[in-house]
């Protein structure tokens, strides 16, 4: 009688779980993540303006966007994403979640803003490639030895 170890002591199936086992190794690792963050403020006069940075925009996976405004006077437009907003602020202030990096048009007045992005960065994510191939030759090599190893059975 043949049993699983038996199966598992053929050299290719071994190997070929061996790949299977790095592959999600390295899938695991492909995953850990590093939290960043951004914070800009300041005031701004009227005209169009476009708050934080578009590079860490682009470069981080954002989860959390928080803008806040104050004015003692000041009529503004807000752009983010497909959403456009309209305030009239006079001795009061609020505070946003955008969509996206948000544009501020101030029609008059000035108005101080904050805007706080939290985000994260997947600094091994190119490993879940390395992962996926090795994933697929893994599979393939296990399947092949598998059959080699039923045709050695039914041969023997």
């Amino acid at each position: 009688m043949v049993t699983f170890m038996d199966a598992i002591k053929y050299r290719l199936i071994r190997v070929g779980l061996l790949f299977l086992l790095l592959a999600i190794i390295l899938s695991l690792i492909s995953m850990y993540e590093v939290p960043k963050s951004g914070s800009w403020s300041g005031d701004l006069q009227a005209g169009e303006h476009l708050l934080g940075d578009s590079q860490f925009e682009k470069k981080y996976f954002i989860s959390n966007r928080t803008l806040m405004l104050y004015s003692q006077n000041a009529s503004l437009i807000i752009i983010h994403g497909n959403k456009i907003d309209v305030y009239k602020l006079k001795n009061e202030s609020v505070i946003l979640n955008p969509l996206s990096q948000p544009q501020i048009n101030i029609e008059s007045g000035e108005v101080n803003y904050t805007y706080n992005v939290k985000g994260v960065d997947y600094p091994y994510a190119p490993l879940a490639w390395i992962a996926f191939v090795m994933m697929l030759v893994g599979s393939a090599l296990s399947l092949v030895g598998y059959v080699r190893f039923m045709e050695e059975l039914k041969g023997g």
